[in-house]
């Protein structure tokens, strides 16, 4: 059974996962062909004080305007419903929306399982090809010009317009999970959004490594036996995505079980 697809985009008040903030969030939820289910859309109140220059004047919104807006703890759970078990879609999803997504979700105590969902990203899918920007990207593929862009719904809008003619014009695979697979490629081995850790073959097993710093390369348990301060950094201390560190925590509880498991006398 196909699943449906909640097509989605954020505006934020920057571009860090990490001290940055969802402002608005819009989700349209189709089938694969684009044929409209439901919508979802909501401004929301950082929580914050600040909005980075840059970001209000892509968007246009300021943090006065969010004043009466709910919070994202407060619409998290409703959020997390309309999704269900849907695979997503949205432009540049992979790499910024659904890493924003997942980091709110987190705040909240929502354990969101995006490895689990195929990732529609027409910016992936046409990067194949050329690199352009969802005004271009909308212009090339529809012969239109892009009203309004810059605000969730009409980026959302637009993106799913693009996929549908992307799927004609490339003879796509039939299903989103295949689409998925043949062209986010570098999805397979990341462990984590951010690509801070990767499955590799080590020793001709398939392994998770550090995929940056100075253990670059380097499998997780090795870090783990030798220098368990760089994993309490990471965890306690660096400026990483709360994935990385729930990553971390469990690789950590799961190798202490395994010395255990291994100190226990079995009664021969």
């Amino acid at each position: 059974m196909k699943k449906n697809i909640v097509w989605f985009d954020l505006e934020t008040t920057g571009i860090s996962t990490t001290a940055d903030r969802i402002i608005e969030i819009c989700m349209i939820k189709t089938d694969l062909d684009g044929n409209e289910i439901e919508s979802y859309r909501s401004l929301v109140n950082p929580g914050i004080t600040e909005m980075r220059p840059e970001a209000q004047d892509k968007h246009g919104i300021s943090i006065e305007d969010l004043s009466d807006q709910p919070s994202f703890e407060s619409i998290a759970s409703e959020i997390n419903d309309f999704i269900g078990d849907c695979d997503l879609g949205g432009y540049n999803a992979l790499y910024f929306d659904v890493p924003f997504l997942c980091e709110e979700f987190m705040r909240c105590g929502i354990a969101f399982n995006h490895r689990s969902r195929a990732v529609l990203d027409p910016f992936l899918i046409y990067s194949n090809y050329e690199k352009r920007d969802l005004t271009n990207t909308y212009k090339k593929y529809t012969g239109k010009d892009l009203e309004g862009a810059h605000r969730a719904e009409a980026d959302v809008r637009a993106t799913m317009e693009i996929f549908q003619v992307q799927r004609e014009l490339y003879s796509m695979a039939a299903t989103a999970e295949e689409i998925d697979k043949e062209v986010n490629t570098r999805r397979a081995d990341q462990v984590d959004l951010g690509g801070k850790l990767k499955f590799a073959d080590v020793d001709e097993k398939r392994t998770i490594v550090f995929n940056f710093g100075k253990h670059k390369g380097i499998p997780f348990k090795t870090v783990y036996e030798t220098d368990a301060r760089y994993l309490s950094w990471i965890i306690e201390k660096g400026e990483f995505s709360q994935e990385l560190k729930i990553i971390c925590k469990k690789l950590i509880e799961k190798f202490k079980q395994e010395q255990e498991n291994k100190n226990i006398e079995m009664p021969y």
